[in-house]
This record gives C-alpha cells, structure tokens and sequence, in this order.
C-alpha cells in the first residue's frame, strides 16, 4: 500500500481540518484504507479516525467495503463540482437559444438560476442583437420577485404569473395563472407585468433553472396566447443540451 505522509498540520487542528485531511488520504488511495491505515496515515489515534470515517460514512462522502472494511471516496465530492459549476454550464447551453429565441420572436425573456440566485435579462437591441443584463440575489420565481417582491402586497404593482411546472399546465392555462396586486378593481384598467416561464431539467431529471418571456400590459394576453407553449419547449431544448431525458424518450427506448 502506497500512501502519502501528512502534511504538518497547526497545532490547533480542528476536526474539520481532520475529516479533510481523511477524505484527501482516501483520494490517494483507490483500493481504499482500513481504519489502521488512516490513522497512521494521519498520526491519529484509531478512535479518532474511526470517528471521523463513521460520519463522512453517514454523510455520504465515504462507503465502506462490507468484505475487506476498507473506506473509500464516494463520488459525493464529484457531484458537488457538478453542481458548483452547473450555473456556468447552464448559462453556457441555454444563452445561446434563449438569445435566438429573442430574435426570432421580438420577447423579452429571462433566465433564472436559483442555485446561485441570478437572473439574466435578455431583450431586443437591434434586428440583429440582443441587449442582457443580470442582477443577483433574487428568489424564485427570480422575475416576478424584481417587479413584485412580497413586502409589495398592498402596493399598486400587479402581477399575472403563469408558472409551468408539468405539461397538464399547458392545458389549464388559466388556473395555472397566480395573481398577485391589489384585489379591488382601479377606476381605469392598470397595468400588469405577465410573465409565463418553464422549468429547465439536468441529467438528474432535478430542476435547475427557469426560463421565461415577460411583458407589461393591461390584460393577460400575452399569457394566454400560444407564447407560453413557446417557452416550455425551449426550456426542453435547453434540458436536452443538459442531458436531461423527457419520459417520452425514455418510454420510446423501453
């Protein structure tokens, strides 16, 4: 067995240093190590490596061999790269046709990652370009909440959402609509934000984002009108890129 010695740690090691110091020695090691192994690995009493392996254990991050007892990595570690990096890689897949989408259509449109609580803006610039801009720290839906947070209840803004989630949404377009605003009727017909935005899905099948259009007007047309089935199939296509599956695809290949 060929393992690295520990690096000279402070004096006022805290366990934290120590369980990273296990799951870094566990990395160097692909047949994995008994307990024995890592404590003398880290110069740590058998008690206190044990400790610190049954709750990597219990978390996820180590399994244990039921025939050899040997720990090892999980790829626990791996999945939270993953998902560390997801926002770049969703922007990466999903810009690219949400910025078609803008062109194509004359919308404006959105893309909310509530991962790292960011909204990118997109709208039409030109013929031929689109102008974006992002703001940060938003909760979902990431749209609605910049034009309408919930301390705004009493206020004169109003607010028609229809946010899909399955595709029984597209064929109850209007009991899916959540309404938000004052509830009396004004004297002359207000202005609304109307937004319609769909989930985008990873490999995991997990909802990761949203992508959505948005427009201000007196009525909810454009929520209603054929805009809203637009937008659920470009969050598919984006989830495609993503390696997301759609039961249909599955049940084909069954």
């Amino acid at each position: 067995m060929e393992t690295q010695p520990a690096q000279r740690r402070p004096a006022s090691t805290t366990s934290t240093d120590k369980a990273l110091d296990v799951c870094e020695v566990l990395s160097r090691a692909p047949r994995g190590l008994s307990v024995s192994d890592v404590a003398r690995t880290l110069k740590l009493p058998v008690s206190s490596a044990h400790r610190l392996l049954a709750v990597l254990k219990r978390r996820g991050y180590v399994r244990q061999d039921e025939e050899t007892a040997r720990y090892s990595l999980t790829l626990k570690l791996l999945d939270l790269s993953f998902k560390a990096l997801g926002g770049s890689e969703l922007r990466l897949h999903a810009l690219p046709l949400v910025r078609e989408y803008v062109l194509r259509t004359g919308h404006r449109a959105f893309l909310a990652i509530p991962g790292t609580g960011d909204v990118s803006y997109l709208w039409p610039a030109s013929p031929d370009d689109v102008a974006m801009r992002t703001v940060f720290g938003r909760e979902m839906p990431a749209h609605c909440a910049v034009y309408f947070p919930p301390a705004a209840q009493a206020t004169s803004r109003r607010l028609s959402c229809l946010k899909l989630t399955t595709t029984a949404d597209l064929a109850r377009t209007e009991d899916a609509i959540a309404r938000f605003g004052p509830a009396e009727a004004p004297a002359a017909p207000a202005q609304r934000l109307v937004c319609s935005c769909a989930p985008i899905r990873d490999y995991t099948t997990q909802e990761v984002g949203r992508v959505g259009v948005f427009a201000h007007g007196v009525d909810e047309r454009p929520l209603t009108a054929d805009g809203y089935r637009a937008v659920w199939s470009l969050a598919g296509q984006i989830s495609v890129r993503l390696g997301y599956v759609p039961p249909t695809a599955l049940e084909a290949s069954a």
